[in-house]
């Protein structure tokens, strides 16, 4: 059971990511640097949020090392921020190659 909530979590994760793309790609119209900063940052933000949930739980339970959960406030969302980039980058400017098909 555990594992199926993961995937659908991953599952949730990617769709929310790719509605990010879209809608700032194409309803804001952005450069596609611009849309992958917006779509990096709301992934850092997410991640910032989830080292903050995970510090919560970890005082709530007495579990955890609070030392490492601290530095995941940091870590987690450069390490989630920088892929996310990259991937949003590629995919906003295969946006903008689909939005101006069929060339006229």
């Amino acid at each position: 059971m555990v594992v199926a909530w993961r995937l659908a979590a991953w599952a949730v994760s990617g769709i929310a990511f790719g509605a990010h793309l879209i809608f700032d790609r194409w309803r804001r119209a952005g450069s596609p640097a611009s849309t992958a900063l917006h779509v990096a940052t709301g992934v850092a933000l997410g991640a910032l949020s989830l080292a903050a949930a995970a510090i919560a739980h970890a005082l709530a339970t007495q579990t955890g090392n609070l030392r490492l959960l601290t530095l995941a406030l940091v870590a987690w969302p450069a390490l989630t921020a920088l892929p996310a980039f990259v991937v949003a980058l590629g995919g906003a400017a295969l946006l903008g190659r689909m939005r101006s098909f069929p060339p006229t």
